[in-house]
């Protein structure tokens, strides 16, 4: 599914941004396009997240776009059309703000309580190492693991879902599967860091 069924339902699915046909363009004529994600720190705080589109192949050689912001929209038509990032970091810190955008939407259903419980549980079953720096930021800390039950919820399915979705579009842009895996490990630790400020 696309970041706008996502998050906001299926009935919100919109139909290719005006950005894209020129996007659309060069795709056409075998250039394929670049997608870098832009996200600066504003002091203590992370600015608004943006993506430049380039043509490093064009010939004759094309300036980038214009940054436009980041929009579910304009991400879903990029990863249908297979625009990877430059280089392995920026992909990661890309899907990493992708995964928060599907998280928020899971969040926002489940209620918050319920969902960090879900989360903590994942990633104790896949030995994450930020779980420990999680659980001591929330002030979790206990000599038992996590209730072994949330991961099979409906919560934990969503959750596992959005991981398995993630894997299979970094597959689409052309990773192999050792570098997907290290990918999506960096954009998960992306996302905590992000969203608990670990």
């Amino acid at each position: 599914m696309g970041l706008v069924v996502d998050m906001y339902g299926p009935e919100a699915a919109e139909p290719a941004p005006p950005e894209a046909q020129r996007w659309a363009y060069f795709l056409s004529h075998g250039v394929k396009p670049r997608c870098t994600f832009v996200r600066r720190r504003t002091g203590a705080t992370w600015g608004p997240p943006r993506i430049v589109v380039s043509y490093p192949d064009a010939q004759p050689a094309m300036p980038p776009d214009p940054v436009v912001p980041w929009d579910p929209v304009l991400e879903d038509w990029l990863l249908e059309h297979r625009v990877a990032a430059p280089d392995a970091a920026n992909e990661a810190a890309r899907f990493g703000f992708d995964l928060g955008a599907r998280f928020e939407a899971i969040e926002r259903r489940c209620g918050t309580p319920t969902f960090t419980a879900v989360l903590l549980r994942c990633l104790y079953d896949h030995d994450c190492a930020l779980y420990l720096p999680l659980e001591r930021k929330l002030g979790a800390i206990r000599t038992y693991e996590p209730d072994p039950s949330t991961a099979s919820t409906a919560v934990g399915c969503a959750l596992k879902q959005v991981m398995c979705t993630s894997a299979e579009l970094l597959g689409t842009l052309g990773y192999p599967p050792d570098q997907t895996r290290a990918i999506l490990g960096e954009a998960l630790a992306y996302y905590l860091r992000d969203r608990f400020d670990i």
